[in-house]
């Protein structure tokens, strides 16, 4: 145990009197200041909607909601979005597990537990809220700078951190090849690291936006302005697209390749962007498979961006030259009509897996 590390608010919430009282009880151990308990969701987001606290824990079942429920309110409120919060749970089923990180929990113990189980969760949710702590004083302190006057060294500071671009990024895709491999705990751990990622850029751009307004730069601070909006729709984004892959593994169990389904559910939904680098990620687990290149394609045809759906369509027919809805998707996007190579068709019914490829059609 981390002696270090002083807990002043510990929030519980249980529809279940027995639990609520054991996890209280167990929580005394670590001598936090205060430990307040609540029965109801809607008591308990009450009370969160203006206190900050330390950790939740939270049961899948309260008097008035699921705690699914409960965390997705939770997470909505800002001085949350970051907060630990435990789901302590008799449901051990897969689909339970999945829900509660679909829902952003930190942690998930099974009950009943021990009292190290759950201090161990407790101290890995701390030791996550330090993850990137050298960033985040950077961060201070560059905006301390602008505070004081000083723009130019403030912008360096700033633009240093934003120097780690495509971090969050990198960690959701961790963590969604944790939950295909069913390693949720380090699943959690990865998508939590996305969103302190996502944050501290967001509130590196809103500080050089400051920086430039302070020089003057009105062009410069409105654009950075974006840039921090940016940061957070693509933040909005990736959960999306979290919450649509975790539907497709707990529903769409045979699928063989889910990061097809995926790339064909957000293609549907606008995002074409995601759509591509979902695909692209389907490759690396079907890397032969000509419906996922005519996907590409299609995602591509929609950003308008002919010339790279051209590309990807033309290696979808290189690798099957007979696959009819790419020849007549050919056609519209070059004007002209496709001519297969002579010689025996290569099929994708030859091969199981990519005839039960979703074509994004």
């Amino acid at each position: 145990m981390d002696q270090a590390h002083e807990f002043k608010t510990i929030c519980v919430v249980s529809g279940q009197e027995d639990h609520l009282r054991r996890d209280k009880l167990n929580i005394k151990r670590l001598r936090p200041k205060t430990i307040m308990g609540f029965s109801s969701g809607g008591e308990g987001a009450g009370f969160l909607a203006n206190q900050d606290v330390d950790c939740i824990i939270c049961d899948s079942n309260l008097d008035d909601m699921d705690g699914c429920k409960f965390m997705r309110i939770i997470r909505q409120m800002p001085r949350h979005r970051m907060t630990p919060i435990i789901m302590v749970t008799v449901e051990n089923q897969k689909n339970a597990v999945l829900d509660s990180i679909a829902a952003g929990c930190t942690g998930y113990v099974l009950r009943p537990y021990s009292e190290e189980t759950l201090e161990r969760h407790l101290m890995m949710a701390v030791q996550l809220q330090r993850f990137s702590e050298i960033e985040v004083e950077q961060l201070k302190h560059a905006q301390d700078m602008v505070d004081q006057g000083d723009f130019d060294d403030a912008i360096e500071e700033f633009e240093e951190i934003l120097s780690l671009q495509d971090e969050a990024q990198k960690y959701y895709d961790m963590g969604c090849d944790y939950l295909i491999r069913q390693k949720y705990g380090k699943a959690i751990i990865s998508f939590n690291k996305a969103l302190k990622i996502n944050d501290l850029f967001a509130e590196a751009y809103q500080g050089l936006a400051e920086a430039y307004k302070g020089k003057g730069n009105l062009d410069r601070f409105k654009g950075y302005l974006q840039k921090a909006a940016e940061v957070h729709a693509q933040f909005d984004r990736l959960e999306q697209a979290k919450t649509i892959f975790i539907e497709i593994l707990k529903h769409d169990t045979k699928a063989p390749n889910p990061y097809n389904t995926l790339g064909v559910r957000l293609r549907r939904a606008g995002d074409y962007p995601g759509a591509v680098r979902a695909y692209r990620r389907a490759l690396e687990i079907t890397p032969k498979d000509e419906n996922i290149y005519f996907n590409i394609s299609k995602a591509y045809f929609y950003m308008g961006e002919r010339k790279k759906a051209q590309q990807d369509l033309k290696l979808s027919l290189d690798i099957n030259p007979h696959f009819p809805e790419a020849a007549k998707f050919y056609k519209e996007v070059t004007g002209r009509p496709w001519s297969p190579p002579s010689g025996e068709p290569i099929s994708a019914a030859q091969d199981t897996k990519r005839a039960e490829t979703i074509k994004d059609i």
